[in-house]
């Protein structure tokens, strides 16, 4: 069997769906590894199939590797790239559950330190401006409190867009984990949301290969990455049934913390989170020093002048932010940071208390202008 090179092998995982989960990875270790899979021949490949009980014939693996290789032209063109889990860049948190992919397609900046904490956010795609407000609350205040966690959620509307504009705005990194190939953006209308992520050192995640065509089950199936990949999950709201009341649960499944905001008792899209803590599945938060203590940073009270700057700001902050705009008009955040004097966190702060207020508008690529 030819292969030109090993990542079309790699590549050629995405096309073998019953082969690209971690419950097969036995079976590619008798082999040799990912490469070794495919270039296995004949009866020494029947036995490593039978050894690992599996049917031999259920992969068709010269069909996936004619696959890849139009896979790999389509990748370079549209600049995505690879890592497998034999790869040391494969997120650690998710090389550790079971029924993982092998391989992930990514864009962006995927590297992180040992020390990063991820925190998945997630929620009704029907979401309440109130709930919107109050993902955007509780990130400022670990932003606030010198938190950086990484924030990872699916690009869907509702509290996934939520939670990665709320990230952009606090200067924290975002992570997206995509239900279909990275050659597009799905739903459409995120494109620019997702083209800030990328351009804000984050990154967009599929396991789905450019050919992948969009169907609810690949979202359902991607929800597991978004909950492999975090120290914990928060379910933000949500009604009793959906995604993400299956993200907290395949969370849970892997030894992960779940949370959830509490919401009103005759509120539908509160009772899947009102669920789940009445179940000791989720822990209740209500703020950033909740969410901190579950992701087991370290005790850090924000001093009262600074929490009364990042709930409602300081006067003095925000004239010198609306004064530099009224005159210079469309500014980036660096600048406005040499400009004021103001701590990046700080600032991230006051930019998103005077876009709640309509004061200001963020624009492309972290720069902000005054509201006409």
């Amino acid at each position: 069997m030819y292969i030109e090179n090993a990542a079309q092998a790699q590549v050629a995982v995405s096309f073998l769906p019953k082969l690209n989960s971690t419950l097969s990875l036995p079976l590619v270790e008798r082999c040799g590894g990912i490469e070794g899979f495919f270039r296995e021949r004949g009866q020494a490949f029947d036995a490593a199939c039978r050894e690992c009980r599996v049917e031999p014939g259920i992969f068709d693996r010269g069909h996936a590797l004619q696959e890849a290789l139009r896979e790999l032209q389509t990748m370079e063109r549209h600049g995505i790239h690879l890592c497998t889990i034999e790869d040391g860049m494969y997120p650690e948190l998710l090389r550790h559950c079971e029924d993982v992919p092998l391989i992930l397609y990514h864009k962006g900046n995927m590297s992180a330190r040992a020390e990063d904490k991820f925190l998945a956010v997630v929620g009704t795609r029907k979401a309440s401006a109130r709930c919107q407000e109050r993902v955007g609350k509780v990130l400022n205040e670990l932003c606030g409190m010198g938190h950086r966690p990484v924030v990872v959620s699916g690009l869907a509307y509702g509290i996934d867009a939520s939670a990665h504009r709320a990230s952009l705005k606090c200067g924290l990194p975002t992570w997206a984990v995509c239900g279909i190939g990275l050659h597009t953006v799905y739903p459409s209308s995120h494109k620019a949301l997702a083209e800030s992520i990328l351009s804000d050192s984050g990154a967009l995640i599929s396991e789905f290969p450019c050919g992948a065509t969009v169907h609810p089950g690949n979202f359902l199936r991607r929800n597991r990455i978004v909950a492999g990949l975090c120290h914990a999950t928060l379910v933000a709201e949500s009604a009793l049934k959906g995604g993400s009341m299956a993200t907290a649960r395949v969370a849970l499944s892997y030894n992960r913390e779940v949370m959830a905001f509490p919401g009103r008792p005759d509120d539908a899209y509160s009772a899947g989170c009102n669920l789940l803590i009445k179940e000791n599945v989720a822990a209740l938060v209500e703020n950033g020093l909740d969410v901190a203590r579950i992701l087991g940073y370290p005790e850090k009270r924000v001093q009262p002048q600074q929490a009364q700057l990042d709930l409602f700001g300081e006067e003095g902050q925000k004239h010198s932010v609306l004064t530099i705009l009224e005159r210079e008009g469309e500014v980036h955040i660096d600048e406005l940071q040499a400009r004021t004097g103001i701590g990046v966190g700080e600032l991230s702060a006051v930019l998103l208390q005077l876009e709640l207020e309509g004061k200001i508008m963020g624009t492309k690529g972290q720069r902000y202008a005054r509201t006409l």
